[in-house]
């Protein structure tokens, strides 16, 4: 058998004194490796930013398929933009009243007498349609068009709907009063 450490031929049981020798003699010193000087270095400099003025809105151009021509469309995701009713009545046109609407679409709605009140003339015809016809199935179609009359009824009250078939703003009670007042002083000066 031989010494694993240095490989000198040993007896049975004999054990190598070589490990001994090796930790008893001197060990040279290691030498750990010196960092080397780090000479000074300027401070880093932030990454140049480019400054953009910013860019002034252009006017929208009217287009001539557009009923709003200054009403730009929507970011995509963005709710869509409901469209605003005009208060410029023309000479000789007689504003639709919110109360008169109410009124018959809770009284008479199923036949869509409201709508043709309104000017929508294809849905109230529709509406009358499901009720006549309808009623004839057991009256479900009586019930779907009353109750779809009930909806326009809560939609006028809440302002959801805010304007006739011509896109003319709906007249509340209060700008009904108003514009009553307006017209009679105007014509008590007229008189005078």
């Amino acid at each position: 058998m031989n010494c694993p450490n240095c490989g000198r031929p040993l007896e049975e049981g004999e054990v190598c004194n070589c490990v001994n020798e090796a930790a008893a003699a001197p060990q040279p010193p290691v030498e750990e490796p010196q960092a080397e000087p780090v000479a000074p270095q300027a401070p880093e400099q932030a990454p140049q930013q480019t400054y953009y003025a910013p860019v002034p809105p252009v006017a929208p151009q009217p287009n001539a398929f557009q009923q709003n021509p200054y009403q730009q469309a929507p970011f995509y995701g963005a709710p869509p933009v409901a469209p605003v009713a005009r208060r410029d009545y023309p000479q000789g046109y007689k504003p639709k009243r919110k109360y008169a609407a109410v009124i018959l679409a809770v009284t008479l709605g199923p036949f869509g007498i409201h709508n043709f009140y309104l000017g929508h003339k294809n849905k109230g015809l529709t509406q009358l349609l499901i009720a006549v016809i309808g009623s004839l199935f057991v009256g479900l179609g009586f019930i779907a068009a009353y109750v779809w009359a009930i909806v326009d009824a809560v939609e006028l009250l809440t302002d959801k709907q805010d304007m006739d078939e011509n896109g003319f703003k709906i007249q509340t009670f209060e700008e009904a009063l108003v514009a009553e007042r307006l017209r009679a002083e105007k014509e008590a000066k007229e008189n005078e």
